[in-house]
């Protein structure tokens, strides 16, 4: 007898604006902290960062028709992570491997145990940048799910888990709630419908709102060209201000960095240096040559051109997973996610969502991952000018582990 199949779909929603801005000019700075990691932790997070950059620079290979690119690969990596808790054998060993947490080195507890440490951690670093991280397991009534996989989703990433009556109409409005309520109602439309053979759903959702440590005078904010990569120019509200701020130069690209509130996060700003595209300079975007800009950047008073923003953007991840080496777990032959139910299962859909608004006070972030079963078949010492009027990319990472939230590129502003 041929065994029913159950299909893991996995939708991931990035870094929303959308919230009001929120007074924060009379809460008291608390000073920055570092995030103390261990050895081996530390091996996981400089795997982790690679794992980053690699899934960047696959996305940005293999997307062919939309200009700009914005990815999480934090809520990527987390939302992974529970659904691996249900993997074994190979699948498992791939999932591992793909994101880091290689099981020649680090056993699934390890890896559930960063996880917790690093997002519990995120949380308690800037009062004054709001964040958010939240998990969540949703289960069509009457589909058994062992208690084991649930259980570890509770203890590491402190899971909420709900049976829910996919039958019913209200279903997915329950669940597009759950996401907009964990993201300060910037994602609210995650799941547009529930087809007849799903399972089970696996949601991570990330939250973040930095402001500025230096703010961009809105009277300063002037329109100005911005040269597409297609050639075009486009006119756009710029930020303009001077100050100092971390920089690097090298034969890739003109590199400044951003900090918000106490300087525990920060947007980093990676210009192409000049006569070379983006997408040229996006090649020397490594995780080795990131350790070594980052140790060699340095504190510089740069007249900074910044433009005000707002990305969109989606895409199915599948194939990008599969040429990372994560390929059994969406093989409805090959899958083993043995640990998670009794039914066959595999990933059926890894897909993204994502907006980006960056503006004079700061940035507003949010990510919503949604995985879901179904049943089937050097510088000079004078002021430097810092005009991004050009493609560009960015990122936003935490200090003192380097873990990075969200990564972007823009080749085009309308």
């Amino acid at each position: 007898m041929i065994k029913k199949k159950n299909a893991i779909l996995i939708l991931l929603s990035v870094f929303v604006a959308c919230q009001k801005e929120e007074d924060i000019s009379q809460v008291k700075l608390k000073a920055r902290k570092d995030i103390e990691l261990s050895a081996s932790e530390r091996v996981m997070m400089n795997r982790g960062t690679d794992f980053a950059f690699r899934f960047f620079n696959q996305v940005c290979q293999t997307e062919t028709e939309k200009p700009n690119v914005f990815i999480s690969p934090l809520s990527a990596s987390l939302a992974l992570s529970m659904t691996a808790n249900g993997a074994n054998g190979n699948t498992l060993a791939e999932m591992q491997t793909t994101l880091g947490f290689s099981p020649s080195s680090f056993s699934p507890d390890e890896m559930n145990s960063y996880n917790q440490k690093l997002t519990t951690a995120l949380l308690d670093l800037d009062n004054t940048t709001q964040i958010n991280i939240a998990n969540s397991i949703w289960i069509k009534q009457g589909f058994k799910v062992y208690d084991s996989f649930v259980d570890l989703n509770k203890d590491y990433y402190d899971a909420e888990v709900r049976n829910l009556d996919f039958t019913s109409s209200t279903a997915k409005d329950v669940i597009n709630q759950w996401c907009a309520d964990k993201t300060n109602q910037c994602i609210k439309n995650v799941i547009k419908e529930i087809p007849a053979n799903v399972r089970l759903y696996l949601i991570n959702a990330l939250y973040f709102k930095g402001t500025w440590t230096s703010k961009f005078d809105k009277s300063n904010t002037n329109n100005e060209s911005f040269s597409n990569a297609d050639g075009s120019k486009t006119t756009v509200p710029m930020m303009n201000q001077t100050a100092s701020f971390n920089y690097l130069q090298n034969e890739y690209f003109s590199i400044a960095e951003f900090p918000y509130g106490n300087e525990a996060f920060s947007m980093v700003v990676l210009l192409p240096t000049e006569g070379k595209t983006l997408d040229e300079s996006l090649s020397g975007l490594t995780y080795e040559h990131w350790n070594e800009w980052i140790s060699e950047m340095h504190g510089m008073e740069l007249e900074v051109k910044l433009p005000k923003f707002e990305l969109k953007y989606d895409k199915d991840l599948i194939e990008d997973m599969k040429d990372l080496g994560m390929k059994d777990a969406f093989d409805a032959n090959k899958a083993d996610l043995s640990k998670m139910s009794t039914a066959d299962l595999y990933i059926g859909l890894l897909q993204q969502f994502n907006y980006l608004k960056v503006n004079e006070e700061g940035t507003e972030a949010a990510a919503v991952t949604v995985v879901g079963a179904f049943e089937t078949s050097v510088g000079p010492s004078a002021s430097v000018n810092f005009y991004v009027n050009r493609p560009f990319a960015f990122l936003i990472k935490e200090k003192s582990t380097g873990a990075i939230l969200f990564m972007g590129k823009v080749s085009q502003l309308n």
